[in-house]
């Protein structure tokens, strides 16, 4: 069902309107409110909020309060994100709710189940500014999939729901144990997936020597990250060398994601980077046309993306 789309939620609260039709889609995952001081997601039954000044913080849980009795939504908690003190405060502040509720949950995108998590620092686990690349990659219906940067996985469940084999790839096995929760939520046994605790750079060869082969990639990266043995990720620097690795694990036609909130970036940026990969290898590449924006996220919000697809 498609959303409808309201000026209200360009820059503002969503309408009612439209969270009934999150609702239908089987969506408790969304922006409820975007501004100039920052921005309320709702989370399942929680609300978190991720603010730039404490002046004008005030003022919107004001707000949040007239706004909870008049929207249709079922709100335990509401936590805030300190965006004004993020060196000092990394953890996420509980603003009002029942402090003995538990601090991992679960919430729903398109009707498959993540969870959710309060506990762990500044991130819960789930960026909801992918939802449209996550409900195109699950249309498309690939093969198999290789997920670079996977964090907890969310796009392998998403392809893995469509019937995908899966490769999910990250240092940390931590957040791949939290990927694997995630698969089952979703009734996907992680025994029938691949979780692989490694750097992206060093996965590829690896997987080349297994003769694996995909139709559908996923590069979400950090702009910069610590990596093992001294091998820090830089996005700008490293980001043609990585798709000039992947591409000898590519399908004919196969799709491929790139993502980043890389803030000098845009898709044009990540299209110039690719074509120069892509030409060094002697590959051709052609970009998809851009995906609607979200209802819920206003024009300039979230990261820069693009598809593409790798041409034999």
């Amino acid at each position: 069902m498609p959303l409808s789309r309201s000026s209200e939620s360009e820059l503002g609260w969503v309408a009612p309107e439209q969270i009934a039709d999150f609702a239908a889609t089987g969506t408790t995952l969304h922006r409820l409110f975007s501004g100039p001081g920052g921005w309320v997601e709702r989370q399942g039954r929680d609300l978190l909020i991720s603010w730039n000044s404490p002046e004008t913080l005030r003022s919107l849980l004001a707000e949040i309060e007239i706004r909870r009795r008049e929207l249709p939504l079922p709100i335990d908690r509401v936590f805030l994100r300190k965006r004004w003190e993020r060196e000092t405060s990394p953890k996420l502040l509980l603003l009002s709710g029942n402090p003995t509720l538990p601090m991992a949950t679960t919430a729903k995108e398109n009707g498959l189940s993540f969870r959710i998590r309060f506990d762990t620092g500044e991130s819960t686990g789930f960026f909801l500014d992918q939802r449209a690349n996550r409900s195109f990659l699950r249309a498309r219906r690939p093969t198999r999939l290789l997920n670079l940067f996977a964090y907890t996985c969310s796009f392998g469940v998403a392809a893995a729901s469509a019937g995908a084999q899966t490769w999910n790839v990250d240092l940390s096995p931590r957040t791949l144990e939290w990927g694997k929760e995630n698969y089952r939520l979703n009734a996907l046994d992680p025994r029938d997936h691949w979780f692989l605790a490694r750097d992206a750079r060093d996965a590829l060869p690896y997987l080349l020597r297994r003769k694996l082969r995909f139709d559908a990639f996923v590069i979400d990266p950090p702009t910069f990250a610590h990596g093992r043995g001294g091998k820090d990720f830089s996005l700008p620097r490293d980001l043609g060398s990585l798709i000039e690795g992947l591409l000898p694990l590519c399908e004919p036609n196969a799709l491929l994601l790139l993502s980043t909130n890389y803030q000098p970036w845009r898709s044009a940026d990540l299209f110039r980077e690719a074509v120069r990969a892509c030409s060094r290898a002697g590959v051709n590449v052609e970009p998809l046309p851009p995906l609607p924006r979200p209802v819920d996220l206003p024009e300039g919000t979230g990261p820069a993306t693009l598809w593409l697809r790798i041409k034999p």
